[in-house]
């Protein structure tokens, strides 16, 4: 582990037992210029405009982020949507900048164009994370329904390299775009980037919230296959079977994991959203985490300070199913608050889905190991 990961780890840890708001996101809008078919959050300017909350404006975020950084805020993160096309995004980015946050940002990269690039040259974020939806573009069309757009998310991938631009690469992976797996591997593996793929989406409630439990995504069955698989494709074959070891011991680590989800004081998987960490949506409420509508606090008509409380209050009194704590399976379906909400509507639900995905990463872990000795 580096210095500045131990680091991270020590203040995290302080913060999530002194319920220090450390880390926060902002999501400055739900306007895309991509139309992802499972997609959590998007909205069209039309539904924007008709909204009976307005998008909070600049100086909201500057009277946010005041507030914050005097809770104790460092990092933060911009996302959307997608935050470029927030119209007042660099004159927002520059203040943050200099008000000292670590900044990271969220985009689909389609948008950064040779001013960008020279703007994050002058000040730099602490680190870009572009989604990868593809190797091309007929898929981007596919799951994204935008055409042409591969080329410049390239683009805008080697040139921000070049730069000295510190970047990651996000893939959330789904039937419209697994075709092209091992081809997203290998180009983050050329471009030597870090990718991090996901096979659960999470329906998409906070868009509508009819749809608990439904995304246009894998078979819980299907989501454990593409998640071993890249797992396979992104290590060696020891690094592999260790892994269906831990799975048949009953502990992984998540794919996708953020500095945000690992508990350093016992190093397992303890959400620290509603403890060190917080998100704001467009309209202006506070939430532990951009997955959940609820719990919420109305920041526009609160100080920072008095939401944060309120926050930390009702995520303490989060729960999940008894039955999910005492699963055995726990461990390995890695189940959440967040998880739990979108999937039965409730904290405290059962999510079905992730139990069935647990269970058969189990049964492909052992077909794979028996294979494996029977050929030794």
């Amino acid at each position: 582990m580096n210095t500045n990961a131990k680091l991270m780890d020590y203040l995290y840890s302080k913060a999530s037992r002194k319920l220090i708001p450390l880390s926060g996101t902002f999501e400055l809008s739900p306007v895309c210029n991509f139309s992802c078919r499972m997609c959590y959050v998007r909205k069209t300017q039309k539904e924007v405009k008709e909204s009976p909350r307005p998008i909070l404006k600049l100086s909201d975020w500057l009277r946010i982020a005041k507030e914050a950084r005097e809770a104790g805020m460092l990092y933060l993160l911009l996302t959307g949507g997608e935050p470029l096309l927030w119209s007042d995004f660099w004159t927002l980015y520059d203040e943050l900048i200099d008000m000292g946050f670590l900044i990271s940002i969220n985009t689909n990269g389609s948008l950064i164009d040779e001013k960008a690039v020279e703007h994050f040259k002058r000040k730099p974020p602490r680190q870009i994370n572009i989604t990868l939806y593809g190797a091309n573009d007929d898929t981007y069309e596919k799951l994204c329904r935008a055409k042409g757009v591969f080329s410049e998310v390239n683009w805008a991938i080697r040139t921000l390299k070049e730069a000295g631009i510190v970047l990651r690469l996000n893939c959330s992976l789904t039937p419209q775009n697994v075709c092209d797996l091992d081809q997203m591997i290998q180009y983050s593996k050329e471009k030597e980037l870090q990718m991090v793929a996901a096979t659960y989406m999470f329906p998409p409630i906070r868009r509508d919230s009819s749809l608990i439990g439904v995304n246009e995504r894998f078979t819980p069955e299907d989501s454990a296959k593409y998640r071993l698989k890249t797992y396979y494709l992104q290590t060696s074959e020891r690094e592999y079977q260790e892994y269906l070891k831990k799975i048949l011991s009953g502990y992984v680590e998540p794919p996708g994991l953020d500095e945000g989800c690992i508990d350093p004081i016992d190093g397992k998987v303890r959400c620290r959203a509603g403890k060190a960490s917080f998100w704001i949506t467009w309209d202006g409420y506070m939430t532990p985490c951009g997955m959940m509508p609820e719990p919420k606090v109305d920041l526009v008509n609160l100080p920072f300070s008095d939401s944060w409380k309120k926050i930390t209050e009702e995520t303490a009194q989060l729960c999940l199913s008894g039955v999910c704590d005492k699963c055995k399976n726990r461990n390995i379906c890695n189940p959440c608050a967040a998880m739990a909400y979108a999937e039965t509507g409730q904290s405290t639900g059962i999510p079905k889905y992730l139990c069935q995905a647990a269970v058969h990463m189990q049964k492909i872990a052992k077909e794979t190991l028996k294979l494996d000795d029977e050929t030794r």
